[in-house]
């Protein structure tokens, strides 16, 4: 018997019991709360048959297909279960909400009906991703209901979850008809009752949170074909549609930076409520010093979702960064970096 319990006692010991102590081998299941970006919208793009599909399963913060620099896949070599990893190429789905970007009448997939929360079954294989290609940051609580479904249809609640929280492009790109500083309102708002939601119906999560980026750099890499694919969509209307403004590339260079401060702030403090849940929100700040070296990290549908290599970059640079110190942490992928071997004393932050 005292044997028993000695293995028992060792046992525990072996697994992190807080949110400050998690490793790699503690994470059970995964999820990813987000836009087109974490739906791996033309992710690949070699053909107009590839352009307008999701490789959920190819998305670097949750797919799950094997031989595919994912987060998932970077956890299950240390241990951990891709319990809720996305595994599904999707016709690109709709996001149907007042402030929803104009491409997205564009985006129909048959699972989503106009009277429902956008929604995907798991018979698609999507499982815990739930982005919605369009979203702006208003539909993040309709994504974590969502996602909390998944997450129970997968007896996920009393373990631990990694979630990455990607969110904020097509607020930015909406900047000319929300306004400068609604659009920060907006999207703070939008995410604070976001965190509170997550801290009230759920426990024990580590919560990737990616700032923001320059979108506007991606209007010097524009060819005829892709302006002729922004027009007739109206992708990204401020800086890339229809509405595009010529003071896009300085207005959106403040309007990012302002809304990170904000950011950092909601994060800080959003923290001193999460403890007691055994979760905690962390700044990733990946893509925050954004730049575009070529093309190859650009699809060649509309030179603006990032491509397969683009994923990779930003799968290498998260992982990384998840064993680094804020003030260390990594803000743009220049290329393809060594991936972080982690020791017996690194944690997860």
């Amino acid at each position: 018997m005292l044997n028993l319990l000695m293995f028992v006692f060792l046992l525990q010991l072996c697994y992190s019991q807080t949110i400050d102590t998690l490793k790699p081998r503690d994470i059970k299941c995964f999820g990813v709360i987000g836009d087109s970006i974490s739906a791996g919208f033309s992710l690949e793009s070699h053909s107009v048959r590839n352009d307008l599909f999701e490789y959920r399963g190819k998305s670097f913060p949750i797919g799950g297909e094997d031989s595919f620099l994912t987060i998932p896949n970077l956890f299950s070599k240390y241990g951990s279960p891709k319990t809720c990893a996305s595994y599904a190429t999707t016709f690109i789905t709709y996001s149907l909400d007042q402030y929803s970007t104009p491409q997205n009448t564009f985006h129909l997939h048959p699972s989503i009906t106009l009277n429902s929360p956008p929604y995907i079954t798991n018979k698609q294989k999507v499982n815990c991703n739930v982005a919605i290609s369009g979203a702006l940051s208003n539909l993040t609580s309709k994504m974590w209901y969502n996602l909390l479904l998944e997450w129970d249809a997968n007896n996920c609640y009393n373990d631990w979850k990694l979630l990455t929280v990607m969110i904020g492009a097509n607020d930015i790109c909406e900047y000319c008809n929300m306004g400068y500083n609604n659009t920060i309102y907006n999207y703070m708002t939008n995410l604070e009752s976001l965190f509170v939601d997550i801290i009230e119906s759920s426990k024990k999560i580590f919560v990737n949170v990616v700032s923001v980026f320059d979108v506007s750099l991606t209007k010097d890499w524009q060819t005829k074909e892709c302006e002729f694919i922004h027009y007739l969509i109206n992708e990204c209307p401020c800086i890339l549609g229809r509405d595009k403004r010529d003071d896009a590339h300085g207005v959106v260079k403040m309007l990012y930076k302002d809304i990170n401060v904000e950011l950092y702030l909601l994060v800080k403090k959003i923290n001193v409520f999460a403890k007691d849940r055994d979760i905690k929100f962390v700044i990733q700040p990946i893509i925050e010093d954004f730049k575009i070296y070529n093309f190859s990290y650009l699809s060649s549908f509309d030179c603006f979702h990032p491509s397969e290599f683009a994923h990779k970059c930003m799968g290498t640079i998260l992982w990384n960064n998840m064993f680094l110190p804020e003030d260390k942490k990594l803000k743009n992928m220049p290329y393809m970096l060594p991936l972080y071997e982690p020791k017996d004393g690194d944690f997860l932050q």
